[in-house]
């Protein structure tokens, strides 16, 4: 299907409404993940940068984090970071001085390795890691949010 017919047709349910009855209408409660997500998402709302690099979602010390628990080098964490900034092969081989065919090499360890078939998976995986980490503000949303609540 066509981008723009495919636009056309959103804006025009916007206009008329119809997007929002159809949302509106599937709506239920929230579970715990997804609530964790919804806060998560609003704390760094108020500091999105729309042209920094992914790999700014996690601060460095973070990356540090995920890096020991995934046992990654430091090369395979430099690769990972490029495909969190939507690097091609190519570029990330000119940025890290080396071979489009190392870096290849790279990837298919990085997918046995990590047990992930795709990019896709990978960055999953990494936010997986991250989500992982004791001190992870997600992890401490989430641990909260699955407290047995005392009874009185």
């Amino acid at each position: 299907m066509n981008q723009n017919h495919a636009g056309s047709r959103r804006a025009k349910a916007r206009m008329s409404g119809e997007g929002s009855r159809r949302v509106a209408a599937r709506a239920e409660p929230l579970t715990a993940a997804q609530m964790m997500r919804t806060a998560a998402g609003k704390a760094r709302a108020a500091h999105f940068d729309p042209g920094a690099d992914g790999s700014t979602m996690f601060a460095e010390q973070a990356w540090g984090r995920i890096s020991r628990s995934l046992n990654l080098s430091g090369r395979e964490l430099q690769i990972v970071r490029a495909v969190f900034d939507d690097r091609i092969e190519s570029a990330i081989a000119a940025e890290l001085g080396i071979s489009a065919h190392t870096v290849h090499t790279h990837f298919a360890r990085l997918h046995r390795k990590l047990g992930v078939a795709d990019r896709s998976q990978l960055i999953l995986r990494v936010v997986n890691a991250f989500l992982k980490l004791p001190a992870s503000p997600a992890r401490a949303l989430h641990d909260a949010a699955n407290r047995p609540v005392p009874r009185l």
